[in-house]
Protein backbone atom coordinates (compact mmCIF):
# COMPACT_ATOMS: atom_id res chain seq x y z
CA UNK A 1 0.00 0.00 0.00
CA UNK A 2 1.54 3.54 -0.80
CA UNK A 3 1.77 5.47 2.14
CA UNK A 4 -0.41 8.17 0.51
CA UNK A 5 -2.99 6.25 -0.04
CA UNK A 6 -5.81 5.85 2.52
CA UNK A 7 -7.31 2.16 3.37
CA UNK A 8 -10.48 1.66 0.75
CA UNK A 9 -12.84 1.72 4.46
CA UNK A 10 -11.47 5.34 5.74
CA UNK A 11 -10.52 8.81 5.36
CA UNK A 12 -8.10 10.58 6.85
CA UNK A 13 -8.53 12.62 9.83
CA UNK A 14 -9.55 16.42 9.37
CA UNK A 15 -8.89 18.05 12.91
CA UNK A 16 -5.30 18.31 12.41
CA UNK A 17 -3.89 20.72 15.47
CA UNK A 18 -1.34 22.46 15.87
CA UNK A 19 1.79 23.04 18.25
CA UNK A 20 1.41 25.28 21.04
CA UNK A 21 4.16 26.89 22.97
CA UNK A 22 5.85 23.66 24.85
CA UNK A 23 6.67 24.05 28.60
CA UNK A 24 10.04 24.22 28.51
CA UNK A 25 10.17 26.17 31.96
CA UNK A 26 8.69 23.31 34.21
CA UNK A 27 11.31 20.72 35.73
CA UNK A 28 8.81 18.81 38.15
CA UNK A 29 5.88 16.96 36.39
CA UNK A 30 6.47 13.45 36.79
CA UNK A 31 3.77 10.09 34.99
CA UNK A 32 2.51 8.38 37.87
CA UNK A 33 3.50 4.75 37.48
CA UNK A 34 2.46 3.82 40.94
CA UNK A 35 1.39 0.19 41.61
CA UNK A 36 -2.31 -0.62 41.42
CA UNK A 37 -3.83 -2.81 44.62
CA UNK A 38 -2.17 -6.30 43.89
CA UNK A 39 -5.19 -8.06 45.14
CA UNK A 40 -7.55 -6.26 42.07
CA UNK A 41 -4.62 -6.90 40.04
CA UNK A 42 -4.99 -10.87 40.68
CA UNK A 43 -9.17 -10.30 40.11
CA UNK A 44 -8.59 -8.53 36.75
CA UNK A 45 -6.14 -11.70 35.66
CA UNK A 46 -9.09 -14.12 36.84
CA UNK A 47 -11.18 -12.35 34.72
CA UNK A 48 -9.14 -12.43 31.86
CA UNK A 49 -8.71 -16.08 31.98
CA UNK A 50 -11.95 -16.69 32.23
CA UNK A 51 -12.84 -15.07 28.93
CA UNK A 52 -13.97 -17.34 26.18
CA UNK A 53 -12.22 -15.50 24.42
CA UNK A 54 -8.82 -16.57 26.20
CA UNK A 55 -7.48 -20.01 24.64
CA UNK A 56 -4.85 -20.74 27.17
CA UNK A 57 -5.31 -22.54 30.94
CA UNK A 58 -8.37 -20.51 32.48
CA UNK A 59 -7.32 -21.71 36.22
CA UNK A 60 -6.11 -19.08 38.80
CA UNK A 61 -2.55 -17.22 38.26
CA UNK A 62 -0.29 -18.53 40.23
CA UNK A 63 1.25 -15.07 41.16
CA UNK A 64 0.97 -11.70 39.94
CA UNK A 65 1.85 -12.18 36.14
CA UNK A 66 0.91 -9.31 33.69
CA UNK A 67 0.42 -10.92 30.68
CA UNK A 68 -0.78 -14.55 30.48
CA UNK A 69 0.14 -16.64 27.17
CA UNK A 70 -2.76 -18.77 25.76
CA UNK A 71 -1.69 -21.19 22.11
CA UNK A 72 -3.07 -17.57 19.96
CA UNK A 73 -4.31 -15.40 22.78
CA UNK A 74 -2.86 -13.66 25.86
CA UNK A 75 -4.02 -12.10 28.66
CA UNK A 76 -3.03 -8.96 29.77
CA UNK A 77 -3.93 -6.92 33.26
CA UNK A 78 -3.02 -3.17 34.13
CA UNK A 79 -0.72 -3.05 36.82
CA UNK A 80 0.44 0.28 36.65
CA UNK A 81 -1.59 3.90 37.35
CA UNK A 82 -1.08 5.24 34.15
CA UNK A 83 -1.63 2.63 31.78
CA UNK A 84 -4.78 3.48 30.14
CA UNK A 85 -7.70 1.89 28.77
CA UNK A 86 -8.48 4.14 26.30
CA UNK A 87 -5.05 4.13 24.95
CA UNK A 88 -5.77 0.32 24.17
CA UNK A 89 -9.19 1.10 22.85
CA UNK A 90 -7.81 3.72 20.80
CA UNK A 91 -5.20 1.17 19.16
CA UNK A 92 -7.55 -1.37 18.09
CA UNK A 93 -9.30 1.40 16.02
CA UNK A 94 -6.21 2.59 14.17
CA UNK A 95 -5.30 -1.42 13.77
CA UNK A 96 -8.73 -1.95 11.91
CA UNK A 97 -8.99 1.80 9.85
CA UNK A 98 -5.72 2.18 9.38
CA UNK A 99 -4.17 -1.02 8.67
CA UNK A 100 -1.85 -0.66 11.31
CA UNK A 101 -0.29 -4.39 12.10
CA UNK A 102 -0.86 -5.06 15.90
CA UNK A 103 -2.42 -7.20 18.13
CA UNK A 104 -6.47 -7.57 17.56
CA UNK A 105 -8.26 -6.31 20.96
CA UNK A 106 -10.46 -9.56 21.15
CA UNK A 107 -12.47 -8.83 25.00
CA UNK A 108 -11.74 -6.70 28.14
CA UNK A 109 -13.56 -5.59 30.77
CA UNK A 110 -12.72 -4.01 34.10
CA UNK A 111 -12.56 -4.52 38.04
CA UNK A 112 -13.62 -1.89 40.21
CA UNK A 113 -13.89 -1.45 43.85
CA UNK A 114 -13.88 1.74 45.70
CA UNK A 115 -13.33 4.26 43.34
CA UNK A 116 -10.61 2.20 41.76
CA UNK A 117 -10.81 0.54 38.06
CA UNK A 118 -8.30 -2.04 36.86
CA UNK A 119 -8.80 -3.27 33.07
CA UNK A 120 -8.21 -6.56 31.80
CA UNK A 121 -7.60 -7.35 28.20
CA UNK A 122 -7.90 -10.55 25.70
CA UNK A 123 -5.31 -10.41 22.75
CA UNK A 124 -4.57 -11.89 19.82
CA UNK A 125 -0.82 -13.38 20.34
CA UNK A 126 2.04 -11.00 18.07
CA UNK A 127 4.04 -12.83 15.86
CA UNK A 128 7.83 -12.41 14.60
CA UNK A 129 10.92 -11.34 15.49
CA UNK A 130 12.28 -8.88 17.13
CA UNK A 131 13.66 -6.07 14.43
CA UNK A 132 17.38 -6.00 16.15
CA UNK A 133 17.61 -10.35 16.70
CA UNK A 134 18.24 -12.68 14.56
CA UNK A 135 20.96 -13.86 11.73
CA UNK A 136 19.59 -11.92 9.47
CA UNK A 137 18.72 -8.18 11.73
CA UNK A 138 21.52 -6.27 10.09
CA UNK A 139 21.01 -7.31 6.48
CA UNK A 140 17.24 -6.71 6.94
CA UNK A 141 17.35 -3.53 8.82
CA UNK A 142 17.45 -0.60 5.77
CA UNK A 143 13.93 -2.78 4.20
CA UNK A 144 12.42 -3.15 7.84
CA UNK A 145 13.19 1.32 8.45
CA UNK A 146 11.09 1.60 5.29
CA UNK A 147 8.49 -1.01 6.39
CA UNK A 148 8.03 0.68 9.83
CA UNK A 149 8.18 4.40 8.42
CA UNK A 150 5.51 3.44 5.86
CA UNK A 151 2.94 2.11 8.88
CA UNK A 152 3.92 5.40 11.58
CA UNK A 153 2.62 7.17 8.17
CA UNK A 154 0.08 5.60 8.14
CA UNK A 155 -0.54 5.48 11.92
CA UNK A 156 0.09 9.61 11.63
CA UNK A 157 -2.33 9.85 8.42
CA UNK A 158 -5.77 8.10 10.44
CA UNK A 159 -5.37 8.46 13.81
CA UNK A 160 -7.50 10.38 16.30
CA UNK A 161 -5.43 13.61 17.08
CA UNK A 162 -8.33 14.52 19.80
CA UNK A 163 -6.83 11.92 22.20
CA UNK A 164 -4.11 13.21 24.79
CA UNK A 165 -1.36 13.60 26.41
CA UNK A 166 -0.48 16.33 23.88
CA UNK A 167 3.32 17.29 23.59
CA UNK A 168 1.96 21.02 24.24
CA UNK A 169 0.42 20.04 27.53
CA UNK A 170 1.97 21.24 30.76
CA UNK A 171 5.07 19.06 31.72
CA UNK A 172 5.04 16.97 28.83
CA UNK A 173 8.47 18.52 27.43
CA UNK A 174 9.85 17.69 30.41
CA UNK A 175 8.66 14.28 30.86
CA UNK A 176 9.85 13.54 27.40
CA UNK A 177 13.47 14.50 28.61
CA UNK A 178 12.88 12.86 31.50
CA UNK A 179 15.53 10.77 32.41
CA UNK A 180 18.10 13.17 31.10
CA UNK A 181 16.11 15.63 33.78
CA UNK A 182 16.72 13.73 36.25
CA UNK A 183 20.13 13.65 36.18
CA UNK A 184 21.11 17.03 34.71
CA UNK A 185 17.99 19.28 34.56
CA UNK A 186 20.07 22.42 33.03
CA UNK A 187 20.70 20.21 29.75
CA UNK A 188 16.99 19.06 29.81
CA UNK A 189 15.63 22.45 29.48
CA UNK A 190 18.53 23.58 27.06
CA UNK A 191 17.16 20.20 24.69
CA UNK A 192 13.23 21.37 25.52
CA UNK A 193 14.07 24.90 24.64
CA UNK A 194 15.41 23.64 21.28
CA UNK A 195 12.28 21.07 20.89
CA UNK A 196 9.57 23.89 21.69
CA UNK A 197 11.74 26.02 18.80
CA UNK A 198 11.49 23.36 15.80
CA UNK A 199 8.06 22.15 16.68
CA UNK A 200 5.81 25.02 17.56
CA UNK A 201 3.46 25.70 15.20
CA UNK A 202 4.13 22.52 13.09
CA UNK A 203 0.69 20.36 12.24
CA UNK A 204 0.83 17.47 14.89
CA UNK A 205 -0.85 14.13 14.78
CA UNK A 206 -1.58 10.73 16.58
CA UNK A 207 1.53 9.09 17.45
CA UNK A 208 3.22 6.12 18.69
CA UNK A 209 6.03 7.87 20.25
CA UNK A 210 7.66 4.64 21.14
CA UNK A 211 8.37 2.79 17.98
CA UNK A 212 11.53 1.47 15.90
CA UNK A 213 13.09 -1.11 14.40
CA UNK A 214 14.27 -2.47 17.42
CA UNK A 215 11.67 -1.30 19.81
CA UNK A 216 8.58 -2.40 20.35
CA UNK A 217 7.96 -3.81 16.02
CA UNK A 218 7.74 -7.34 15.39
CA UNK A 219 8.30 -8.52 12.07
CA UNK A 220 8.88 -11.72 9.42
CA UNK A 221 11.57 -10.58 7.23
CA UNK A 222 11.15 -7.32 6.15
CA UNK A 223 7.60 -7.28 6.66
CA UNK A 224 5.96 -5.33 9.85
CA UNK A 225 3.72 -8.05 11.65
CA UNK A 226 3.05 -6.37 14.77
CA UNK A 227 3.20 -2.95 16.22
CA UNK A 228 3.42 -2.73 20.00
CA UNK A 229 2.56 -0.78 23.35
CA UNK A 230 2.37 3.26 22.46
CA UNK A 231 4.21 5.55 24.35
CA UNK A 232 3.47 8.46 27.10
CA UNK A 233 3.02 11.54 24.16
CA UNK A 234 0.21 10.71 22.10
CA UNK A 235 -0.30 13.70 19.96
CA UNK A 236 3.03 15.55 19.05
CA UNK A 237 4.49 16.64 15.05
CA UNK A 238 4.74 13.32 13.39
CA UNK A 239 8.63 13.80 12.63
CA UNK A 240 9.07 13.47 16.47
CA UNK A 241 7.39 9.71 16.33
CA UNK A 242 9.64 9.02 13.15
CA UNK A 243 12.91 10.97 14.25
CA UNK A 244 13.10 9.28 17.41
CA UNK A 245 12.56 5.53 15.68
CA UNK A 246 15.46 6.51 13.80
CA UNK A 247 17.36 7.58 16.82
CA UNK A 248 16.92 4.09 18.14
CA UNK A 249 17.74 2.46 14.92
CA UNK A 250 20.81 4.59 14.15
CA UNK A 251 22.56 2.74 17.51
CA UNK A 252 21.72 -0.53 15.54
CA UNK A 253 23.47 0.68 12.19
CA UNK A 254 20.63 2.12 10.49
CA UNK A 255 20.37 5.27 8.46
CA UNK A 256 17.99 8.17 8.50
CA UNK A 257 17.32 7.86 4.67
CA UNK A 258 15.80 4.64 4.60
CA UNK A 259 13.45 5.82 7.12
CA UNK A 260 12.24 9.13 4.81
CA UNK A 261 12.23 7.04 2.06
CA UNK A 262 9.92 4.83 3.58
CA UNK A 263 7.81 7.37 4.66
CA UNK A 264 7.59 9.44 1.50
CA UNK A 265 9.24 12.43 3.82
CA UNK A 266 7.97 15.96 1.83
CA UNK A 267 10.51 18.15 1.66
CA UNK A 268 9.22 19.89 4.91
CA UNK A 269 9.30 16.85 6.62
CA UNK A 270 12.81 16.49 6.01
CA UNK A 271 13.62 20.03 7.21
CA UNK A 272 12.18 19.28 10.72
CA UNK A 273 13.44 16.02 11.23
CA UNK A 274 17.10 17.64 10.19
CA UNK A 275 15.93 19.99 13.41
CA UNK A 276 14.68 17.41 15.76
CA UNK A 277 17.40 14.17 15.38
CA UNK A 278 20.64 15.70 17.07
CA UNK A 279 17.77 16.15 20.06
CA UNK A 280 16.38 13.09 19.86
CA UNK A 281 19.73 11.33 19.47
CA UNK A 282 21.17 13.20 22.71
CA UNK A 283 18.47 11.43 24.04
CA UNK A 284 19.03 7.75 23.01
CA UNK A 285 22.64 8.72 23.69
CA UNK A 286 22.30 9.31 27.29
CA UNK A 287 19.81 6.21 27.53
CA UNK A 288 22.84 3.95 26.48
CA UNK A 289 25.56 5.27 27.91
CA UNK A 290 23.58 4.27 31.06
CA UNK A 291 22.50 1.36 30.40
CA UNK A 292 25.91 0.04 28.99
CA UNK A 293 25.53 -0.40 25.26
CA UNK A 294 29.14 0.67 24.22
CA UNK A 295 28.09 -0.29 20.46
CA UNK A 296 25.11 1.59 20.01
CA UNK A 297 26.83 4.45 22.18
CA UNK A 298 29.64 4.68 19.63
CA UNK A 299 27.42 4.68 16.79
CA UNK A 300 24.97 7.33 18.22
CA UNK A 301 28.55 8.90 19.49
CA UNK A 302 29.67 9.38 15.92
CA UNK A 303 26.69 10.56 14.61
CA UNK A 304 26.20 13.59 16.73
CA UNK A 305 29.83 14.38 16.52
CA UNK A 306 29.53 14.85 12.69
CA UNK A 307 26.25 17.11 13.09
CA UNK A 308 26.07 18.52 16.52
CA UNK A 309 29.27 18.27 18.69
CA UNK A 310 28.00 20.54 21.53
CA UNK A 311 25.10 18.19 22.65
CA UNK A 312 27.81 15.48 23.40
CA UNK A 313 28.53 16.98 26.81
CA UNK A 314 24.40 17.10 27.31
CA UNK A 315 24.04 13.39 26.56
CA UNK A 316 27.32 12.55 28.74
CA UNK A 317 25.45 14.53 32.14
CA UNK A 318 21.90 13.18 31.09
CA UNK A 319 23.52 9.83 31.25
CA UNK A 320 24.63 10.66 35.06
CA UNK A 321 27.88 8.48 34.19
CA UNK A 322 30.48 11.31 34.66
CA UNK A 323 32.86 12.05 32.32
CA UNK A 324 32.54 14.59 29.04
CA UNK A 325 31.86 14.41 25.73
CA UNK A 326 35.37 14.19 24.48
CA UNK A 327 35.70 10.33 24.10
CA UNK A 328 32.11 9.58 23.07
CA UNK A 329 31.74 8.29 19.29
CA UNK A 330 35.41 7.90 18.78
CA UNK A 331 36.75 4.38 17.78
Amino acid sequence: MSPASPPAHTTRRDDVPRCRRLDVGDDGAVLPTDELDPVLCQEAMRQALASPRFDGDAGQPRGMERVVAGAATVAKVQRRVHERLDVLLEFDELRRVADVPAPALLDHGTVDKDGVSVWWTVLERARGEHGDRGAHATELLPSRQRALARVLRRWHTYGDAALGPRLDDPGMAGLFFGEIRARAPGAAKQLAAELDAACRGTEMAAVHGDAAVGHNVLFQGADVTAVLDPGAVRVAPPMLCLGWAVAVDLGLGGSVDAAGAGYAASTADRELLHRLLPLLVTRRLADMRRLGDTSAERRLGAWLRSRRPELLDLAVAGSGSGGDGAEVGTF
